[in-house]
């Protein structure tokens, strides 16, 4: 059995996510799983104490019986539309989806479910996983992959940096350079992330680059594109710049939407080129 781990099970100890999984195994036969060889995390043996990330892949060659049923949520109708119309690509591997803000990817922090369980109903299978994950109030392109073989291979392609996302931006203020580029660290402090010159233990090189697509009164749409893909990096960077993103409630002035929208998506190895317009809101605000 393989596990491909998700944002449900993500800093969690090795043993206490096999534990959760496999409650009518025997804890001895858990920990001597680890220790032979029998449990391995991405092709290795792993130590009970390892903190699961996102993407890990837990191989488990044990006789006992997982506990926990595969139970798929039941979806709307309208559920069930909003999922097909948001579907801008799909092939017997691969899911693109054009994300609405304000969806959350996947349960908890109040949800009891994301678009990542729907998808889960929506194919009936437990193999299906987001290999790239954005933020609440951002909108836009996100990756779906249909079984464990292709997660793998995805997930493999985006850590490598072989993907390409580009974002349209709307921001507050005149952006004076055409062009510029931002390098600097991020890390992550409660329930902010903070930006920082010069690195200190705990913080990432964080690297982005910009270009002005419009120009307003008091607002600018930019282009963003991420050489790294820190949490929050994008709106951090650009709240620093006295730029924050029009509608950003935790590093801006707020709104009802937040105008951060992932349109374009590039997968080299599976010759998947998407990109989606502007949005009509992002002209429409630019003119306020």
């Amino acid at each position: 059995m393989e596990h491909i781990i998700d944002i449900s099970y993500e800093n969690v100890r090795l043993d206490r996510f096999l534990r959760k999984k496999y409650e009518n195994t025997p804890l001895t036969e858990i920990f001597k799983g680890i220790r032979t060889g029998k449990i391995k995390v991405n092709g290795k043996k792993s130590k009970e104490n390892y903190r699961l990330q996102l993407d890990d892949v837990v191989k488990v060659l044990l006789q006992g019986e997982q506990s926990e049923k595969n139970e798929f949520i039941k979806l709307s109708n309208k559920e069930i539309d909003e999922l097909k119309s948001g579907i801008v690509y799909e092939d017997d591997r691969v899911v693109i989806f054009n994300k609405k803000p304000n969806m959350v990817m996947h349960k908890g922090s109040g949800h009891d479910y994301g678009i990542s369980e729907m998808f889960k109903s929506y194919y009936k299978t437990d193999e299906f996983n987001f290999v790239n994950r954005i933020d609440k109030s951002t909108s836009g392109l996100v990756i779906g992959a249909k079984n464990l073989v292709v997660t793998r291979e995805l997930a493999e392609e985006v850590r490598e940096g072989n993907t390409e996302k580009k974002y349209y931006i709307l921001v507050d203020g005149a952006v004076k350079k055409d062009k510029f580029t931002l390098k600097t660290y991020l890390k992550k402090e409660e329930t902010k992330v903070v930006e920082l010159n010069s690195y200190e233990a705990g913080a990432k090189e964080s690297i982005s680059y910009f270009k002005v697509i419009k120009k307003g009164n008091n607002k600018t749409i930019l282009e963003g594109i991420l050489e790294t893909g820190r949490t929050h990096q994008l709106r951090v960077q650009l709240s620093n710049l006295k730029h924050p993103i029009v509608g950003d409630g935790k590093y801006g002035k707020g709104g009802k939407n937040m105008f951060l929208f992932s349109y374009y998506c590039e997968i080299p190895k599976y010759k998947i080129k998407i990109e989606l317009p502007l949005p009509i809101e992002y002209e429409n605000m630019l003119k306020k």
